[in-house]
């Protein structure tokens, strides 16, 4: 398992600016937390389900190649992290039922 943080410095309001992967030997997002700018955390993937909103392609060796989604501007930077950062941050997570729909409610 490799553990992945990559850093996005956007002024978007419904996009993640620190998004936290598991990655499998093969590179593909097998767990991720991903948090918002106004205090939202989603986690995805191991017993948290929703794996349909985990990465569909596998990351590339080299993470200077990771890119934000398309379209998307912004410094986008990842780098490789401890196992013991990731694994803090998982269990800390807070998954929020109601999504983004709680912001406005």
């Amino acid at each position: 398992m490799r553990y992945v943080l990559a850093e996005w410095d956007h002024d978007l309001d419904d996009e993640p600016y620190l998004i936290y992967s598991e990655l499998d030997g093969g590179r593909r997002e097998t767990r991720r937390v991903e948090f918002y700018r106004n205090g939202i955390t989603f986690s995805y993937g191991g017993e948290r389900g929703n794996a349909g909103a985990l990465a569909a392609e596998p990351f590339p060796e080299d993470l200077r190649d990771l890119r934000p989604p398309e379209g998307a501007e912004g410094d986008y930077a990842a780098r490789e992290i401890s196992p013991g950062l990731f694994f803090e941050i998982w269990n800390q997570a807070q998954e929020r039922p109601d999504g983004f729909m709680g912001m406005f409610f």
